[in-house]
Formats: C-alpha cells, structure tokens, sequence
C-alpha cells in the first residue's frame, strides 16, 4: 500500500513539476514534433521527445529510480498490450494506454530489438 501511495506522490510532483497534463492514453499522432512526456511504468520511467510523430520516433532516457535517467536514444513507440486473452493478443497499435503494456523498438523497427515493459502506471505530457 506504501509503495501505492508513493507512486501516486510521484505523479502528481512530476506533474506539477513541468506543468504537464496527465492522459491515460497517447496515440502517436497526438504529439507533435518537440514535445515531451513522461511514462511511468510498473518498474521504470520513460522521459522522452517526439521526433517523429508517423514513425512514432523518439529519443528517450529510461530510469529505474525516478532520478538518476540513462542517455537519451532513439525508441520508437509502438504500441500497447494486454497480453494474451482467450487465446488471442490484444495489441493497440500506435498508441500507449494505461493499464497496458508498451511495446517499444529499441533503435530501429527490427523485431529483434522490440522490448515489451512492464504495466504503463501514468503518461504525462509536458509543455
């Protein structure tokens, strides 16, 4: 329950802390080119830019502690998944959700490089 709250304190400081907006879902044609967001996930945080928002290309900087962030490169968003339901896989493509898995591409489109986090928590767009 602790770490519940703790989480929810997070939010709501990173929030107020760039004056973002809270959405619970980001389709990739949402962003513009420039803009930031953050996505908060069951065991990282993603702080990222758009470059590209019909490729879903990004740069991103990944942290597992809420403050100590990697260097930022190249991602590229997409989708979201819910994992296999009665034997078929859920799968949004080109838009992140809370409540859902993200699937990224991790420098290229490659399927090799695709990585699947764990539950998307918030997404935050920033200013």
């Amino acid at each position: 329950m602790l770490s519940h709250w703790a989480a929810v304190f997070f939010a709501l400081a990173t929030t107020a802390g760039t004056g973002g907006k809270e959405v619970t879902s980001l389709a990739n044609g949402q962003l513009a080119a420039g803009r930031n967001f953050e996505i908060q996930t069951a065991d990282h945080i993603f702080r990222g830019q758009m470059i590209d928002p019909a490729k879903g290309e990004c740069q991103m900087a990944v942290s597992t502690d809420g403050h100590s962030f990697g260097s930022s490169r190249t991602v590229y968003l997409l989708g979201a998944t819910a994992g296999r339901q009665e034997n078929q896989l859920f799968v949004v493509m080109r838009e992140v959700r809370v409540g859902m898995r993200m699937e990224l591409g991790l420098g290229d489109l490659e399927h090799r490089h695709r990585h699947i986090t764990g539950e998307v928590t918030s997404i935050v767009l920033g200013d």
